[in-house]
């Protein structure tokens, strides 16, 4: 169960204690979904990551990969802070279906052992898409004890972002051996007063791989989701 999952159940046991102990017994489920006024929600948004990595061949026997390129798409994403939440169940929310994620580039490095040189392969068929989550990392920062007090969304959190391989691990190898892609993660900040309010936001910056050699970059851009011409038809006639 990823952070994300465990924060949305205990957020739910939470809620359904609070219903049992208002007496509000089995006709809780018509309150669902209801937000409290001083909630806040952003503008439905689009949020990608793009994650490029390349390693060079290293002559000491290593299963490594030559280059790995892969782009995760999240269609539908809203940014919520609830100023009445408790600190533990999280007040800043990331309300997102997971994300589908496809490779672009996917290359194996030889393996040297010895004087002896191989090429490895593939030890199954590669998925072509994958599922990725993302969700407000559950450490607490300075922003949020600040928030709390002030009852405002925080200038800042940060953001964690990881991939789910789930049954279609990718495994590789050689005479050598063998080796498996490990699922990858990474937190990043982002100005989330901002995001409520629908603005864009992009950031770059370095991915910290296994090897000095690994040289790469993460790239997230959140931007707000196109309003279909009936939407804004419909907003116009209420």
């Amino acid at each position: 169960m990823s952070d994300a999952d465990s924060r949305r159940g205990r957020r739910i046991v939470a809620m359904l204690s609070l219903f049992v102990t208002a007496g509000l017994g089995p006709d809780f489920p018509a309150l669902a979904g209801i937000k409290d006024a001083s909630t806040e929600i952003s503008p439905p948004c689009i949020v990608t990551v793009q994650r490029q990595v390349e390693s060079p061949f290293v002559p000491d026997g290593r299963q490594s990969l030559a280059e790995i390129s892969f782009r995760v798409l999240f269609p539908s994403v809203t940014f919520e802070f609830d100023p009445k939440e408790d600190p533990l169940l999280g007040r800043c929310q990331v309300n997102s279906d997971k994300g589908k994620g496809v490779f672009s580039r996917l290359a194996l490095n030889d393996v040297q052992k010895g004087k002896e040189r191989l090429s490895p392969r593939f030890l199954r068929a590669r998925p072509k898409e994958f599922s990725a989550g993302l969700a407000v990392e559950s450490e607490p920062t300075a922003e949020d004890e600040a928030a709390a007090k002030s009852r405002t969304a925080p200038e800042k959190v940060r953001l964690s972002f990881w991939t789910e391989w789930e049954s279609m691990a990718i495994y590789w190898g050689s005479e050598f051996g063998s080796a498996s892609l490990p699922e990858f993660r990474t937190v990043f900040e982002v100005p989330f007063h901002d995001l409520i309010q629908g603005r864009t936001f992009s950031v770059t910056f370095p991915y910290e791989g296994r090897y000095p050699e690994d040289k790469g970059t993460w790239s997230v851009n959140i931007r707000p989701a196109a309003v279909s011409k009936q939407t804004r038809s419909t907003r116009r006639s209420v």
